[in-house]
């Protein structure tokens, strides 16, 4: 497998990639998924700034808008890197690769390894059907998924902090320094590490002022991680000026997972319907044997543990600049009417 990508991206790689005169996107991506690549994204962050310029006598809030996912640049998932639909063949997965590759050749990347390496990663995934299964469980893509906010069976043995409630005081650090430290430009504690003393963990859990660390499963874990990929962060000293907010992440990720099985769900009944269900998509074969890759309880276990560990490497990956801009802003300016 490719390696995994590592938190320290170059940003002038992506600025150079970005300035290209003539890019190749990643492959034309379908209304609903539109991500032209990543040469595009800077495009769309110019005309939000532009739009945005001039606001001047605002308050600071903490405000949530889910809104500008499937339009925004940033990308809603792996098969929106790639350019394709969530139920895209072999083949097209294949196509999309080759031309998003294209587009990570060294001459538009600066010879940066971090943008082929991830196009790679995400190929890997998605081109191996236990890996894609796997991954499609997770995310709410699998017709028998279940939420994994609503799944009691799954261990809970991962640990996320939750960022929109963090107010910075470094008592998790100071108790488990192997697991949690804190950033230097946000003034936020992060999980590091996963593989600490699961006493120390819970000592420093329980040491948190405003409950801000919780254990969660690696699938929830990986929904977190992409929901927290979409905010636009500031320090924690202007959080707590505007007196943050009452942001549920939690509530976030459970809710765009809703959304996503909804859309497979209304699928599958159109292609019930209208009995297309033999012209061999990829969605198909996966719902025709939606268990076969759960034979094996502990590789399962592990496969999503690598997942969540993904989704913690894309996070990294998208705040340095890939995917832009931002779905949720922490906080949002907003006109007062005080």
């Amino acid at each position: 497998m490719a390696p995994l990508l590592s938190p320290p991206l170059l940003a002038d790689s992506v600025a150079k990639f970005h300035a290209a005169s003539t890019p190749v996107p990643c492959t034309g991506s379908p209304q609903r998924y539109a991500v032209t690549g990543l040469a595009g994204a800077g495009r769309r962050d110019q005309h939000r700034r532009r739009r945005t310029r001039g606001r001047r006598g605002l308050r600071v809030a903490a405000v949530a808008a889910e809104s500008r996912s499937s339009q925004g640049g940033v990308a809603e998932d792996y098969y929106a890197v790639l350019g394709v639909m969530p139920d895209a063949t072999p083949k097209q997965i294949k196509k999309a690769y080759y031309n998003c590759m294209k587009s990570c050749h060294p001459d538009l990347s600066g010879n940066d390894p971090d943008v082929t390496n991830f196009c790679m990663f995400i190929n890997e995934v998605l081109t191996d059907p236990i890996q894609r299964a796997v991954y499609d469980e997770i995310h709410g893509y699998a017709a028998t998924a279940t939420n994994p906010f609503l799944d009691d069976s799954a261990p809970r043995d991962h640990v996320f902090v939750d960022e929109f409630s963090c107010i910075g005081c470094k008592n998790c650090a100071n108790v488990c320094s192997k697991v949690f430290q804190i950033e230097e430009d946000f003034g936020r504690a992060r999980v590091y590490d996963q593989s600490g003393n699961i006493e120390l963990i819970q000592e420093a859990i329980e040491s948190c002022p405003v409950d801000c660390i919780h254990w969660t499963s690696a699938a929830q874990l990986s929904l977190l991680e992409d929901e927290m990929r979409r905010v636009e962060r500031v320090n924690v000293g202007l959080m707590l000026a505007g007196m943050g907010g009452s942001i549920d992440v939690f509530r976030m990720a459970s809710s765009r997972w809703e959304k996503r099985q909804a859309k497979v769900l209304e699928k599958v009944r159109r292609r019930v319907s209208q009995d297309d269900s033999s012209k061999g998509s990829s969605w198909s074969d996966i719902w025709g044997a939606p268990t076969r890759y759960q034979k094996n309880e502990e590789e399962t276990k592990e496969r999503a543990k690598r997942a969540a560990a993904a989704a913690r490497r894309w996070r990294e990956y998208s705040r340095k600049g890939a995917d832009k801009p931002p779905t949720y802003k922490l906080p949002e300016a907003v006109p007062s009417k005080e």
